[in-house]
């Protein structure tokens, strides 16, 4: 279960056994995706639910949804690298605040969102606050936090194709819920994965700027 978890203590990488690098030295990799290359998305459940007829508006910047780019970066990136596009480098669960030096203090929406506003300059990026139906602007993307209390936070991301997809922990990208079903929106997509991992708090929707 630890690789589906995206937090981790600050100052340890128990995968590599040893201390994470200093904030300046984390190597950041911006994801690069082909032309053409969304592929079909194809839901593991034959009767669905409503949430799969719910289109969300885009404004045309949103990334594809590719497990072919993103799978030699499995275990380079955990939610909050993935909704940012970036990867890092082996092991590694980049935390909101690191790259600034100042990660996160505890599992609530501010912390975590100042944390993530500290971190985007050195990311040549930008987060500010959202609504569910504001369409994003000149190379922007819409995202969206959730937290397990107590536990853990999640993010997912919006796809060129409407839908929106996410990466628990270390594990594979996918664009399905606890349900095995498409995500069209991630305020009514179950969230449940059980083991403590349910992140029934659902902290706001966010515009990232690249």
């Amino acid at each position: 279960m630890q690789l589906e978890v995206n937090y981790r203590p600050a100052g340890f990488d128990s995968t590599l056994n040893k201390a994470v690098l200093p904030n300046n030295d984390i190597p950041i990799n911006e994801t690069q995706y082909s032309q053409n290359s969304s592929e079909p998305k194809e839901d593991s459940k034959k009767s669905v639910g409503l949430q799969l007829l719910e289109t969300m508006v885009t404004g045309g910047y949103e990334h594809p949804y590719d497990t072919s780019v993103w799978a030699p970066l499995t275990d380079k990136a955990n939610c909050y690298a993935y909704m940012l596009n970036i990867s890092t480098y082996s092991g590694h669960k980049l935390q909101p605040g690191e790259k600034a030096g100042n990660t996160f203090s505890s599992l609530t929406t501010t912390s975590i969102i100042n944390a993530a506003q500290a971190d985007m300059p050195y990311l040549s990026k930008s987060i500010r606050s959202s609504s569910y139906s504001e369409v994003p602007g000149y190379r922007e993307y819409k995202v969206a936090l959730v937290i397990a209390p107590n536990y853990d936070y999640h993010w997912y991301r919006q796809d060129a194709d409407g839908g929106w997809s996410h990466k628990r922990g270390l594990t594979a990208i996918d664009f399905r819920d606890a349900s095995g079903i498409s995500i069209r929106n991630p305020q009514t997509a179950n969230r449940n994965y059980g083991n403590g991992l349910n992140y029934s708090t659902f902290s706001g929707w966010y515009i990232i700027k690249y």
